[in-house]
């Protein structure tokens, strides 16, 4: 589901495409300390998608174990990954310290896979290539590049490549994103008419989001929380998902359809991100671009709270009146949004929003699957809150999506591979694309390799 990293031998060159940690159980974490299974000097260029840490997250250590190549990457992207990295450094470095300090962690010696300090050598690689439109790599390789609509500056990316005269043509479809949703273009297919193989996500291949109007839901939840004297606290990821549900309460704001109560951002890196959301406005719809034409902020409420430092962040556990607290990251698996539940699980006039995917393995599954207690910190806190999933706020394609990105496809590729998704959504996906399009369809496996052309 997470680590993306492909790689394209071709002409005597390598690219690598994305370069990603895994997250999720503790398997596929061990493998983020598996060295690559090529000579690092051997990879000419890296090429990224998005900045999600999925995607990116794994740079530092490809670039402290050796890698001196350029990294391509569109402005957006090139400074939301630096927001990321530096901040995954940052907390794995807590992480370290903690564990080292109340002796949870299962290591004897626990240490940080990387660190803050080996993130500035990977920025000083990160080369801009366009937001839209054809690169040259090299002779050997050039990019076009199609809005993915999931995230600020997500890509999906289409790989031709020159070799002794012969062009294939090779398609990453990165993560797609929604349709008809709000800040962000909608999701673009490429269209280049010969397709030799295609590399498409899977994470939800297998269902579809809820159905439901999210302003609804999330206002009825707003409004029934506060009525019962309690606060809500949403684990959203700094780009991308709290930027969609500061829209959608200043939306409800303006409607009346809500109080106004506190709302806490507690994620500096939100704030930053936040920030690159309104700067980047080529990303924007049509919709978004008519708020901020008519004034005002579309991203910030009317009690809106910035809590950059810890001690900040700290005081949000003095307020005792109803407040929306939203916090990395968005599958519990770390930041100051753990320290947030700690305090707020255990009271039954509480609300957890769960706005996305939950790989398996995190807090976040755990708590979608109706856990009754969660580990924090070593301690086992009760899970008395209330649990609420809301599908619709998440920034991946259902499964019918996936299938009108790939509809739009001007003709059918000669093999498609399945990646990024648990076995169930890649094989179910798999299964769909059979028997709608009637194209070779297969599901990738870790380490993988294929000949193409």
């Amino acid at each position: 589901m997470t680590g993306s990293k492909y790689l394209v031998q071709a002409a005597g060159k390598k690219l690598l495409v994305d370069c990603g940690l895994f997250q999720g159980t503790d398997d596929l974490k061990e493998r983020n300390w598996n060295p690559l299974p090529v000579d690092l000097n051997t990879i000419s260029y890296a090429i990224l998608t998005h900045a999600h840490l999925d995607h990116s997250g794994w740079l530092p250590v490809l670039v402290r174990d050796g890698f001196r190549k350029p990294i391509f990457a569109n402005p957006a992207t090139i400074e939301l990954a630096e927001l990321l990295l530096k901040d995954s450094g940052h907390l794995q470095e807590e992480e370290t310290q903690d564990a080292i300090k109340h002796k949870w962690s299962k290591h004897p010696h626990p240490r940080a896979l990387y660190t803050s300090d080996d993130v500035d050598p990977v920025l000083r690689l990160l080369k801009p290539m366009p937001r839209n439109g054809g690169f040259d790599i090299s002779p050997e390789f050039h990019v076009e590049s199609y809005d993915a609509g999931h995230i600020l500056g997500s890509s999906s990316l289409e790989l031709t490549i020159t070799e002794n005269g012969k062009r294939t043509v090779i398609v990453f479809s990165g993560d797609v994103g929604r349709y008809d949703q709000p800040i962000l273009n909608d999701p673009v297919t490429p269209v280049k008419k010969q397709i030799d193989l295609l590399l498409c996500e899977s994470t939800y291949g297998d269902r579809e989001h809820e159905a439901g109007d999210p302003l609804e839901l999330l206002s009825n939840v707003v409004n029934r929380v506060v009525k019962r004297g309690g606060s809500i606290v949403i684990p959203a990821f700094a780009i991308g998902r709290t930027q969609t549900f500061m829209y959608y309460l200043r939306q409800l704001e303006n409607l009346q359809r809500i109080p106004k109560v506190p709302v806490y951002v507690d994620s500096p890196m939100a704030l930053s991100a936040t920030d690159l959301y309104l700067k980047h406005k080529e990303d924007h719809d049509l919709l978004f671009a008519r708020d901020e034409q008519n004034g005002g902020d579309p991203l910030s409420v009317h009690e809106f709270h910035l809590t950059r430092s810890a001690e900040e962040s700290k005081q949000i556990n003095n307020v005792k009146t109803p407040c929306i607290i939203i916090s990395a990251s968005g599958m519990v698996t770390g930041g100051r949004v753990l320290h947030h539940l700690a305090q707020r699980l255990g009271d039954a006039r509480n609300a957890v929003i769960l706005g996305g995917f939950q790989a398996e393995g995190t807090r976040g599954r755990a708590l979608q699957e109706g856990a009754k207690t969660l580990s924090l910190f070593g301690q086992v806190v009760p899970v008395l809150a209330e649990i609420v999933e809301m599908g619709q706020f998440s920034a991946h394609a259902g499964k019918s999506e996936l299938l009108r990105w790939l509809t739009a496809l001007q003709a059918p590729p000669k093999q498609v591979y399945l990646t990024h998704g648990e076995p169930s959504a890649a094989q179910a996906l798999q299964q769909a694309i059979t028997e709608k399009f009637r194209w070779k369809a297969s599901v990738a496996r870790y380490l993988d390799t294929v000949e193409v052309g």
